[in-house]
């Protein structure tokens, strides 16, 4: 008889570790058992090992178990945007020297004990990038997130690079994608956004219009943000995949071609508005409720504050 695998999570570990087991009425050998034994010890004086050195995986190593065999919630669930996770890794360690950026373990993945689901989180840095985070959330049918934000070195003006693609259920997809500026000078928006427009109009349905409820487009966000809301999964791979690797292509240009600054003001305005977009973002951001329904209200605050916005404060709840 042959074996299956299954998935086993070690209490307290937040990380999964396939160990074999026998299909339906099959005997073990005693090698086999004792096989199975040894790894499992092994793993479990790993992850004891590794909690009282206060040592974690970096970024890198854990990218390298990409992508997802399946999705936690069982094989029959698309891990929808997984593709464009492997394509952004790929580009960005082909056109970019690389390194890891640590964060907080705790922070880089943790799963749900409400329901089957898990978020997973990389971050990286680059001479030209100051952070370059993305998260990915499985939940199976119910939810498939990819977020992922660029932010330049401060020496550099560039705009942000926003990713965000969501999944709800089997007819609720929302892709948005945007070169996010820091200023609405002008000059500064036929600089670095106007070249987005051929891209963007290849891609009519990507011309949607984003929702005021929790942004305001005139702040942060550009006139060629793509947007897309659609009720089945099909124009993610046809239509949102290239647009993507296109967006992408355009950004790396930007900053292939940039030229940095030395001036000491520039420099501070910069990072300062890229503070601000984390400031501005952490109060608006409607994915911090999705953070709370599956992780814990306590571990999303941290979450959003030390991780997705570092450079954002708590706002005290009005009275």
């Amino acid at each position: 008889m042959g074996t299956v695998a299954f998935l086993v999570n070690f209490v307290g570990s937040g990380r999964e570790t396939r160990v074999p087991r026998l299909a339906a009425g099959g005997v073990r050998s005693c090698a086999a058992r004792r096989a199975v034994a040894i790894r499992r010890c092994h793993a479990f004086e790993l992850h004891a090992s590794a909690a009282s050195a206060g040592t974690i995986e970096t970024s890198s190593v854990r990218e390298k178990e990409l992508p997802y065999e399946r999705s936690i919630a069982g094989e029959e669930f698309e891990l929808l945007f997984m593709p464009f996770v492997l394509h952004q890794n790929k580009v960005m360690r082909d056109t970019f020297q690389v390194s890891d950026l640590p964060f907080d373990d705790e922070l880089a993945f943790q799963s749900s004990t409400k329901k089957a689901a898990r978020i997973e989180s990389w971050c990286y840095k680059t001479p030209e990038f100051r952070k370059i985070r993305s998260t990915y959330i499985d939940a199976g049918i119910q939810a498939q997130v990819f977020n992922s934000v660029w932010y330049p070195d401060p020496k550099y003006d560039l705009p942000l690079l926003g990713i965000d693609f969501l999944s709800f259920g089997k007819k609720k997809v929302i892709c948005i994608m945007d070169f996010q500026p820091l200023t609405q000078d002008a000059a500064y928006l036929e600089k670095y956004i106007s070249p987005l427009a051929p891209v963007k109009a290849k891609y009519k349905s990507l011309a949607g219009e984003m929702s005021a409820k929790f942004y305001d487009e005139n702040v942060f966000f550009s006139k060629q943000l793509a947007f897309g809301r659609f009720d089945n999964a099909g124009p993610v791979m046809e239509e949102l995949f290239p647009a993507f690797k296109e967006y992408l292509d355009v950004y790396f240009e930007h900053m292939q071609s940039a030229t940095p600054t030395s001036d000491p003001e520039q420099i501070a305005l910069n990072l300062q508005r890229q503070k601000d977009y984390d400031q501005y973002s952490a109060e608006r951001d409607p994915a911090i409720g999705l953070f709370s329904t599956y992780f814990g209200p306590e571990w999303a605050e941290k979450f959003t504050h030390e991780f997705l916005f570092e450079h954002s404060v708590p706002v005290p709840p009005k009275k």
